[in-house]
């Protein structure tokens, strides 16, 4: 079964607030191009839930999608704009489980096989936790896999919890990866923990918040990203 990547970036700076080059995650100085943007979409007012009744803003978000795609070197794939990292890695979540057990739609609980569990590393953003709360997985139930000294995810930890959820009867199916932690600003070991998720059949989610700028930079992309684009 085919892997999905799915990549949150937030792009954040330690410049004080007053800096006209100050851009934080959350709070951010003023840039133009982006005042412009803010102008114009608040002058059209337009809701974008279909193609009819916003026909020119969904052809240009697919057109900077693609191009956003096309600057980290995709030439392929789809993409939506998302309003932060957090309901970025709900909705990399809930897409997991509807490409996996696509019946849970319709039937809820009672399409899946078996009980769910998913896997992270103990340095993941709470967000990541939340899901399994969210969508009625239960907490107990997003495994936290231990991290090495530099705060990345052990490997062979997860494969070892993967392994001793399934003799128990539960079902393995959804590996969040973290590239750039909140606290550490580690990055996971990703193509091994592709290797394992191709192994045993589980979704692949990078949460690439805090260090997916680093898809635009040719000296720092490699070796910190490689394998996000497996």
């Amino acid at each position: 079964m085919p892997l999905l990547r799915w990549i949150s970036i937030k792009v954040g700076s330690l410049d004080p607030p007053g800096h006209p080059h100050f851009f934080n995650q959350l709070s951010c100085g003023l840039d133009i191009i982006s005042m412009a943007g803010e102008w114009l979409t608040a002058t059209a007012n337009t809701n974008m839930f279909t193609y009819e009744i916003a026909p020119v803003f969904i052809l240009m978000e697919n057109v900077v999608l693609t191009k956003m795609r096309e600057i980290i070197g995709w030439n392929c794939g789809d993409s939506i704009l998302a309003p932060g990292g957090s309901i970025s890695n709900l909705y990399a979540f809930l897409a997991a489980r509807h490409k996996m057990f696509p019946g849970y739609k319709e039937h809820g609980s009672r399409a899946l096989p078996g009980d769910l569990v998913m896997f992270t590393s103990d340095q993941s953003h709470y967000s990541v936790k939340s899901c399994a709360a969210v969508c009625g997985l239960g907490t107990d139930n997003c495994v936290m896999v231990p991290s090495d000294e530099h705060g990345r995810m052990i490997t062979t930890e997860l494969e070892r919890m993967i392994l001793e959820r399934k003799a128990k009867g539960q079902i393995p199916f959804f590996v969040s990866a973290t590239a750039g932690t909140t606290v550490l600003g580690a990055f996971d070991p990703l193509n091994e923990i592709a290797d394992i998720c191709d192994k045993y059949n589980l979704w692949l989610h990078v949460d690439a918040a805090w260090g997916g700028g680093l898809l635009l930079s040719r000296k720092y992309r490699h070796p910190r990203l490689s394998g996000i684009e497996r």
